[in-house]
């Protein structure tokens, strides 16, 4: 059964980092636990729905829009989070209710303050940190502004979800064990009517085997890359469970790591997945209507 989730149940805690850097938490700890929004972004088109995989070079973003609410899964570098708030500002977004960082690694979480310095968070969901996590000083950041604000900071638990307008977003796994920060990366569907989008950050083949060995259902419409469409994610038996019709992947042009590679391209298409790359296309943006998605580039 799924709880409403109030602010009665925040409970503190600390963690001491090497270097004497101290982070305090205001955290709401889950095991299935559904939580309410309040408050609508009005002035834009209250009747569209999208997912956009925002263009920021070398690093993963994704704004997730519904009947006002607005969703960030994960900020990009910190050198594109002007790039982020001009695209949520020609959106009319004015707050986001639901920030969701997969991991922290700078190409995912480093543009966080940034955009806490224009927008009000009113809740984010982290992965359970790690003392050796790259971001701890954005995560420290945006604990403390979203603390400050009274909203609500989660440590990502499977099974916890939240309604965002026509979408229902689900953490389906979070690996706290694993050691590697890629590893960690918290695992998510955002569900509208009965299609379905998969983000895994930048969790590799070891998550993808053991999310198949959880046997859940990992079917969805469409996948945000795993790793910018590195050969150490996007496992062909991770694919063919999950049969995407489109994909999308988040990588700068000719970056230093070869994103995407040449394997998981072709594992993409032996699936039979439509490829599209910021890269090339810029942003990439999956409007829903009516029961159907349709893709638009920017290029």
């Amino acid at each position: 059964m799924k709880n409403k989730i109030s602010g009665k149940r925040k409970i503190s805690a600390a963690l001491t980092v090497i270097g004497f850097i101290s982070i305090l938490f205001c955290v709401f700890f889950l095991s299935d636990g559904k939580f309410n929004l309040s408050g609508v972004n009005s002035g834009f088109d209250t009747e569209q729905d999208f997912v956009r995989v925002i263009d920021v070079g070398q690093g993963d973003c994704s704004l997730i829009y519904s009947n006002g609410y607005s969703a960030l899964i994960d900020t990009g570098t910190p050198e594109a989070a002007n790039d982020v708030c001009a695209q949520l500002s020609e959106c009319n977004i004015k707050e986001i209710d639901v920030l969701i960082i997969t991991h922290l690694h700078d190409d995912h979480s480093g543009g966080v303050g940034k955009i806490a310095e224009i927008f009000d968070i009113k809740n984010v969901i982290l992965p359970e940190i790690s003392i050796e996590s790259e971001g701890l000083t954005s995560a420290e950041l945006i604990v403390n502004r979203v603390t400050e604000s009274g909203g609500g900071v989660f440590t990502a638990k499977p099974g916890m979800n939240f309604g965002l307008g026509e979408f229902e977003i689900t953490v389906l796994a979070a690996y706290d064990n694993m050691k590697d920060e890629n590893n960690r990366s918290i695992i998510s569907m955002a569900k509208i009517g009965d299609k379905k989008f998969m983000f895994t950050g930048d969790a590799e083949a070891k998550v993808e085997k053991e999310l198949l060995n959880e046997g859940l259902d990992l079917s969805c419409d469409v996948f945000n890359a795993g790793h910018h469409g590195s050969s150490t994610s996007n496992t062909y038996e991770f694919l063919k469970a999950m049969k995407p019709e489109y994909v999308a992947i988040s990588a700068g042009r000719d970056n230093s790591y070869g994103h995407p590679h040449k394997e998981a391209l072709a594992i993409f298409e032996r699936v039979g997945a439509d490829i599209f790359r910021t890269d090339y296309d810029g942003d990439i943006t999956f409007y829903v209507n009516n029961g159907r998605i349709s893709p638009k580039t920017e290029k």
